[in-house]
């Protein structure tokens, strides 16, 4: 009961804070996910954007190669929920709220994991290796669309935005979650791994679900959990 009055009334976060109108998050995210769905079997069709992933190829060379690759590897599945699971718990340390960092934690998972499933039913083929003059190795063979480390990079800036925002540094996630977004999405594409309609198909999908994803965390499930602990 002690910890549940602190968290009654310390000041909320901003990843805390209650929706006041979900219903047009909630259809923002039925119609990105639609269209992200859409562009991947639009794209799968053409492959029309085959040219920029060979010529972006071309400047796998020296350091920027050596960089793409560590980002590459760097924020592949495993590696990215242990740098999630070290973000949490310095969110833990820092807002001295468990429950701050578990809804963060959650926010990041949901709102990047579902593309998993995008790659399966879109199941669109990596670019030609054989036109590449740096394939990547090991070759790559699961689904290409949508880009799962872009997905991650711009879930994560908008987690960082939601516990942020209403504060004077709201605007760092932004322009951070851009510019690391675009140096990913370069990334991907010059290592041959990914067209660059798979990294547009991600910032659609994060930025299109993430609002919903917290509402459904937030407002329904710790909503649901906290108020069974009180009656509890």
């Amino acid at each position: 009961m002690t910890e549940l009055r602190r968290t009654r009334t310390r000041p909320l976060t901003g990843i805390e804070r209650p929706t006041s109108r979900p219903i047009p998050l909630v259809v923002t995210a039925i119609v990105g996910a639609i269209a992200v769905i859409a562009l991947g079997f639009v794209m799968k069709a053409t492959q029309a954007d085959q040219g920029v992933v060979v010529a972006l190829n071309q400047t796998h060379t020296g350091w920027w190669g050596a960089v793409s690759n560590a980002v590459y590897r760097g924020i592949e599945p495993v590696p990215a929920v242990a740098i999630t699971l070290v973000i949490a718990a310095l969110v833990w340390a820092v807002s001295r709220s468990l429950r701050t960092a578990i809804l963060f934690g959650l926010t990041v998972a949901f709102a990047w994991l579902p593309v998993a499933a995008i790659k399966i039913l879109v199941d669109r083929p990596r670019p030609d290796a054989a036109l590449l003059a740096h394939p990547f190795s090991p070759l790559q063979t699961d689904g290409s669309f949508p880009s799962g480390h872009t997905a991650y990079v711009v879930a994560l800036a908008i987690a960082f935005w939601f516990l942020l925002r209403g504060t004077r540094f709201a605007w760092l996630p932004v322009a951070l979650g851009v510019v690391a977004g675009v140096i990913v999405g370069l990334a991907v594409v010059s290592d041959g791994l990914h067209f660059p309609t798979d990294v547009l198909g991600s910032a659609i999908w994060a930025l299109a679900t993430a609002g919903a994803v917290r509402w459904l965390i937030v407002d329904v499930i710790a909503a649901r959990i906290g108020r069974r602990s009180a009656r509890g």
